[in-house]
């Protein structure tokens, strides 16, 4: 009999792959092969072609580039809480208004620097999510939701009524464009192509994060809390820890976020961070597959690319989203991702079943 030590169950299978059923693996564990990084290289090159695309065309093109790329970081940082943890945090906007009033606070009134912008907003990104996971996280998955729900009601509260701060209805405004400045010079983001790929990188950083997270010890800490809390507990994790490590991560992308939308519009409001962010971000994430990072990218791009161009449709946008998201949790809740899994085992069903029927050919032949 194989002796067991600290890593194993007792059926011998791995911490992560103690709550999935036998003959299975859970995903984190899949993607960390080497065939699923070669898989994965085609989607990479994908990725960098199209970001170099609304370069091409019109400032129309660009100005939803922007927002698209926005809305994927936000995305991907979100599924580090919802898909990696398993815990639905509806306090995202908390993270992206403070980084947006941290960064036009700052350029207006103290001095216009993008790097002490951007630190400033992340550290209080993940400062305000350990304040808010303490004693969310006490809660059950299910109460943590509406905790958290209460949380961003209270900020936006204090975002509409701290009027000598925040500027309340009236906004925060002359918000200065995006100066980052390095050792000889300063490079100031002041056309639409140089806010481009400002957020382009932002995108990218933020996807190398999570996905570096994701093939990590962390990341497979995190599966083991998600998939068995209990289980994990046994084993020496600290689940509620562990939960408010990656919500203090997400929350510090978030707010980088926040700080960049601030310099994006040049005016930063209480409305600009109600429900309908909070909402458009978790239909992203269930109809993309949490702990899907593919699949909430291609989410994200088409729920903010869609409404945008569709604009007849813009009275109806969340009522449309709404009805989106019920289907997916009703018909489809693993997500994209789920289809082209089924998708690709289709087509090697029918490669397999072809080859074989060549094979039978040549046979008879002979």
């Amino acid at each position: 009999m194989m002796p067991r030590n600290d890593r194993t169950m007792r059926d011998g299978r791995p911490l992560a792959q103690a709550s999935a059923p036998s003959g299975t693996m859970p995903a984190v564990e899949k993607a960390a092969g080497p065939w699923s990084r070669l898989r994965a290289v085609p989607r990479l090159g994908l990725g960098l072609g199209l970001t170099w695309l609304p370069l091409l065309l019109g400032q129309y093109a660009l100005n939803i580039a922007i927002l698209t790329a926005l809305y994927v970081a936000l995305a991907v940082a979100f599924d580090l809480v919802v898909g990696r943890v398993g815990a639905l945090s509806l306090a995202q906007t908390i993270f992206l208004g403070f980084g947006a009033y941290a960064a036009a606070l700052l350029s207006t009134k103290v001095v216009a620097n993008g790097w002490l912008e951007a630190g400033v907003a992340a550290f209080g990104g993940a400062i305000l999510a350990l304040l808010i996971g303490i004693p969310s996280f006490r809660l059950s998955l299910h109460s943590f939701a509406i905790g958290t729900l209460g949380f961003a009601v209270i900020g936006s509260l204090i975002a509409t009524n701290w009027i000598g701060v925040t500027g309340g209805p009236l906004c925060t405004t002359n918000v200065p464009p995006l100066r980052l400045p390095y050792p000889g010079g300063v490079f100031a983001a002041v056309t639409l192509e140089q806010l481009y790929l400002v957020i382009a990188v932002i995108a990218w950083l933020t996807i190398a994060l999570v996905w570096g997270i994701s093939r990590s010890t962390l990341g497979l800490a995190y599966s083991a809390v998600r998939d068995d809390p209990v289980l994990a507990d046994a084993r020496g994790l600290w689940p509620n820890q562990l939960r408010i490590s990656a919500f203090m991560i997400s929350g510090a992308v978030t707010a980088i976020g926040g700080f960049f939308l601030a310099h994006y519009i040049g005016v930063v409001c209480p409305t600009q961070f109600d429900f309908s962010t909070t909402l458009l971000l978790v239909i992203i994430v269930f109809v993309g597959g949490r702990a899907s990072l593919s699949g909430v990218i291609t989410a994200a791009v088409v729920f903010t690319v869609v409404p945008q161009v569709l604009r007849f449709a813009d009275r109806w946008r969340i009522v449309l989203l709404s009805l989106t998201l019920l289907a997916v949790i009703l018909y489809k809740p693993e997500g994209l991702e789920a289809l082209w899994r089924a998708h690709g085992r289709g087509l090697k069903a029918k490669a397999h079943r072809a080859a074989q029927i060549v094979r039978a050919k040549v046979h008879t032949h002979r």
